[in-house]
């Protein structure tokens, strides 16, 4: 395992070459979809619907529930499959939004674990962050790959008989397959079968490290936003700082998508705009 940790870290300015607004605070994730099209996740009490279909030109899914959301296709493009943590369920809905559940599955109803963060893979399969809901030292966190409707392929949980996460909160796939998961001060990296790679705990000289969304560009390097330090981290694949990502007025960024162009998404916790930064 490798350990990473460097003592300086350049500052990298970008420009933001374009913005979304979607009208409400508080975002909690955000996916890149296609087309320039993305699915937004707000917290809003007033709950006005679970989620819409094509807000505006950029927006494919909008829910105002605060869960994590994620999306696949089934046979087409143009039929895309929604994906929402809703009451510790993880819930699927279709183009006609029809909705089931596919996670707990009859027969192994539980409540012990609460999803979080959610990611399709290339293989359409998801990965999927849980929490036991608990505090302190008895906090205990896993990641889950499943089907699109709910069956279990494997369970990511301990390293060397040691528990891997705390309460791991977002996470994504990496081109080369890793398995890269935003947890308490430290983005903890594994192989596709869930072997341990490293964990990257931010610089010496500032060791408080809170990631949040997290995303991985064309070149395999992972970029996760530090929403109370107002950072953006870019990691190699290997664990190493390559250097931060500011641009003006970056004020807690929150939520991270990337496209296929390497155009970064950065949702801010209390802004209700997304801003697009090239990263060419």
């Amino acid at each position: 395992m490798m350990q990473a940790q460097v003592l300086t870290a350049v500052v990298k300015e970008m420009k933001i070459v374009r913005t979304i607004n979607y009208g409400q605070k508080y975002i909690t994730d955000l996916k890149y979809v296609n087309k320039g099209k993305v699915c937004v996740s707000v917290v809003n009490k007033l709950h006005e619907k679970p989620f819409l279909y094509h807000r505006g030109d950029s927006i494919s899914c909008f829910s105002t529930y605060g869960s994590c959301l994620c999306f696949t296709w089934r046979e087409y493009p143009e039929d895309i499959i929604y994906i929402f943590s809703d009451n510790r369920s993880l819930i699927l809905y279709d183009k006609l939004r029809n909705k089931k559940r596919i996670w707990p599955q009859s027969g192994e109803l539980s409540t012990e674990y609460t999803p979080s963060g959610i990611a399709a893979c290339k293989s359409q399969a998801i990965l999927v962050c849980l929490w036991n809901h608990q505090v302190h030292e008895r906090s205990l966190g896993k990641v889950l790959k499943l089907s699109i409707w709910g069956e279990k392929f494997f369970e990511i949980e301990t390293d060397k008989n040691r528990p891997l996460f705390i309460c791991p909160t977002y996470i994504t796939e990496n081109g080369n397959e890793d398995i890269c998961v935003s947890d308490v001060n430290a983005v903890v990296v594994t192989d596709a079968g869930g072997f341990l790679r490293f964990r990257y705990r931010g610089t010496q000289s500032d060791p408080q490290f809170d990631p949040y969304g997290i995303c991985c560009d064309s070149k395999n390097n992972i970029i996760v936003a530090d929403t109370v330090k107002n950072r953006i981290h870019m990691i190699d694949q290997n664990g190493g700082l390559l250097h931060y990502i500011n641009y003006s007025d970056m004020h807690m960024p929150r939520a991270l998508c990337i496209d296929e162009g390497d155009n970064l998404y950065v949702g801010e916790w209390l802004s209700e705009e997304i801003k697009v930064l090239s990263l060419q």
